[in-house]
């Protein structure tokens, strides 16, 4: 299990340091990290690899509450940039490309692999999956301030200006159902398939 974690840790970072080089040759000369870096925070992504790659390369000795809950972030990272955002991706080279996989498809799986077999999951039942939308939710507001501020929103579904009030309820509430829906899945899957729980 340890060697799995630092292989999701480490993918996690290098992805993060490829898509950094990458956003900053497309910045262009004029390109600042410090200005390159503030713009990659204002996505769930980013923000949830990050949390990725530091909790895994320090091998975290996860609670199952909160194994469950950093596998569905980063499910759902992966489950709504391929059904949502990958047609609108716009690709700045090959390690653009490299880092988009690494960020969107590797690092999730291997995540759902590592909670489906290694993390702890006795214990878990109907309340968790509810505590598990708080982040999402932290988030969603944590953009929406900075887009209003900025002017700039990460994603379709946040974008105040564009939805109004009434039209960015509806699509956050999609997306919080959608986060619900995957949490019982997940709790679904801890209560008939748990294989190992050990911390080797």
């Amino acid at each position: 299990m340890r060697v799995l974690m630092l292989v999701i840790g480490v993918s996690a970072l290098f992805s993060l340091i490829l898509q950094t080089y990458a956003d900053y040759v497309a910045d262009g000369p004029e390109a600042r990290l410090l200005a390159v870096w503030w713009n990659m925070l204002r996505y769930y992504t980013i923000l949830t690899n990050l949390v990725v790659g530091l909790c895994f390369v320090a091998r975290v000795r996860f609670t199952a509450h909160w194994a469950g809950a950093i596998t569905l972030q980063i499910l759902l990272v992966g489950i709504v940039y391929h059904v949502l955002l990958s047609a609108t991706h716009r690709s700045n080279g090959a390690v653009d490309d490299i880092a988009n996989h690494g960020l969107h498809t590797v690092v999730p799986a291997l995540v759902f692999i590592w909670w489906l077999v290694f993390a702890p999951k006795a214990g878990l039942s109907w309340p968790n999956p509810l505590l598990w939308v708080i982040w999402p939710l932290v988030y969603s507001a944590y953009a929406i301030l900075r887009g209003t501020f900025e002017g700039k929103y990460p994603y379709y579904f946040l974008d105040l200006p564009k939805l109004g009030p009434l039209g960015l309820l509806r699509e956050m509430s999609i997306v919080a159902a959608g986060f619900l829906v995957f949490g019982f899945i997940l709790l679904g899957i801890s209560k008939a398939y748990r294989p190992s729980s050990s911390s080797r």
